[in-house]
């Protein structure tokens, strides 16, 4: 299985801020290009997606993403597809009600990288991500990248946590999460029509 990689240096050069995809191998490197079939405009759904963050552990009943993938052969592994719109429904800590406002937007729009591959997977991270929550006694803004893997069989985007998502100055959230703190996003989208990326 492909998962996105943690290599900062790469997120920086590869990105500009939060999905992934694939590649041949865990060295693959920036001379690496993907096909992505069909390609356009994308729609894709989470069950229960979580982020956690020290020990604050944020629920959510479902979240979906709207955006676009580049098309056809030759691409890029940076900015392969990107997101611009991200919404989350029923979201609670410790069953207190939170909302969640993603910054994804087309003036935006997190980004979908792909950095290598493994197996049949392809691996890579979305960077680019800034979403606020906010609920009693709690006002935190996340930013950074998160790493993940995609599966063209199911076409199914596992965002898997890591990288370099984390909360950001003036964050306060009932003792439990300060600005620096470090946060995992969790969450397994699945596109609404199937889209493959390869890896000559």
């Amino acid at each position: 299985m492909r998962r996105f990689t943690r290599n900062t240096a790469v997120a920086a050069a590869a990105l500009a801020s939060a999905i992934g995809l694939s590649v041949s191998s865990a060295s693959a490197t920036a001379t690496a290009t993907y096909t992505v079939t069909p390609g356009g405009a994308f729609t894709a759904n989470a069950s229960n997606p979580k982020l956690t963050s020290g020990a604050a552990i944020l629920n959510c009943a479902s979240s979906q993403a709207k955006g676009t993938l580049k098309t056809g052969s030759g691409n890029a592994g940076a900015k392969l597809g990107s997101i611009t719109s991200l919404t989350f429904t029923g979201c609670s800590v410790s069953g207190i009600p939170f909302t969640v406002a993603a910054a994804a937007r087309s003036s935006t729009p997190f980004y979908i990288n792909a950095t290598g591959t493994t197996a049949n997977h392809i691996d890579g991270n979305v960077s680019n991500i800034s979403a606020k929550v906010t609920g009693s006694g709690c006002n935190v803004t996340f930013a950074g990248t998160t790493n993940g893997w995609y599966e063209s069989t199911t076409s199914t985007l596992h965002v898997t946590g890591g990288g370099s998502l984390a909360a950001q100055a003036g964050a306060s959230c009932l003792g439990l999460i300060t600005a620096g703190a470090h946060a995992d996003f969790i969450a397994n989208y699945a596109l609404t029509a199937s889209q493959s990326i390869t890896s000559p």
